[in-house]
């Protein structure tokens, strides 16, 4: 498949051997999320973002160009780009416009995409974070079950990534 090429290539992130979750989150300050495609999500995924408070982080939201001016996010946005209707390979051109190292890259999206998986696996250096989605749980380091609320599926996510204290 086309995610072991990627990893043989060292362009996803992957562990051979057990991690310690607090040693790979030590000094985590660069954070990029890809942001939910579908407008509803959006807006719960936005409301999570909000509980964010004194974050000393430097987040980035990766999101589609008919949401950019909703974000409600003081920090740096980028657009996803258009891809070809064959979601693979994702060319890394295609997504040159996303910087490429985040110490944590999180996708948000309920249904991971292709595109938004590829995002996520090739931005993140410490940690990757996703919806377990199957088939494109390998791009992924960290993966968390789907709940039937998406806005407890979000607060786990960022709380895993040590955004958020997951309390409520």
């Amino acid at each position: 498949m086309w995610v072991n090429a990627l990893r043989r290539r060292k362009k996803i992130l992957s562990f051979n051997k057990p991690v310690s979750l607090q040693g790979q989150m030590n000094n985590a300050s660069r954070i990029c999320i890809c942001m939910p495609h579908d407008p509803d999500k959006f807006y719960e995924a936005r409301d999570c973002l909000h509980t964010i408070k004194g974050s000393d982080h430097w987040i980035l939201l990766v999101l589609g160009r008919d949401m950019e001016p909703l974000a409600e996010h003081s920090g740096k946005t980028e657009v996803y780009p258009q891809i070809s209707k064959a979601p693979f390979p994702i060319k890394e051109e295609s997504v040159k416009n996303i910087p490429a190292k985040f110490d944590i890259a999180i996708d948000l999206s309920p249904k991971p995409t292709p595109l938004t998986a590829y995002i996520t696996g090739t931005r993140g250096k410490k940690m990757t974070i996703g919806l377990q989605s199957g088939e494109l749980d390998q791009f992924y380091t960290a993966l968390v079950n789907s709940h039937d609320d998406y806005k407890t599926s979000v607060k786990t996510m960022l709380g895993l990534a040590g955004l958020i204290i997951c309390n409520e």
